[in-house]
């Protein structure tokens, strides 16, 4: 689908010329491979718990998959299961919990080890 924005017209110049911050970088940032492993480094290194890292690689997860991301994090949790590593499938319900709490909850249910 695709969405189309057109400012509100203030006479002969759009509005949202007034707001537009001059000092304001307007690029678009990069967050391909190559500074995934940094922004994960950046995110998890304030952090004691590790949780700001496990919500950067679930963020990171849904750059990749976008709305699949949930699925695919069950997929990945029920490969782990069949694969006897309990940590992993741990991790990959966590992330799908992040997306969809229900979805996790019965694949956890399904996936006993």
């Amino acid at each position: 689908m695709t969405i189309r924005f057109a400012a509100a017209l203030n006479g002969t110049v759009p509005a949202v010329c007034g707001v537009i911050c001059k000092d304001a970088p307007l690029g678009a940032a990069n967050d391909n491979a190559v500074l995934s492993p940094r922004i994960l480094r950046t995110l998890a290194c304030e952090d004691t718990s590790g949780e700001d890292a496990r919500l950067a690689e679930a963020l990171m997860h849904f750059a990749r998959h976008g709305l699949s991301a949930a699925r695919r994090a069950a997929e990945e949790a029920k490969v782990a299961g069949a694969s006897r590593q309990p940590r992993e499938r741990a991790r990959w319900l966590d992330i799908c919990g992040r997306f969809d709490p229900r979805l996790a909850a019965a694949t956890g249910a399904r996936l006993v080890i």
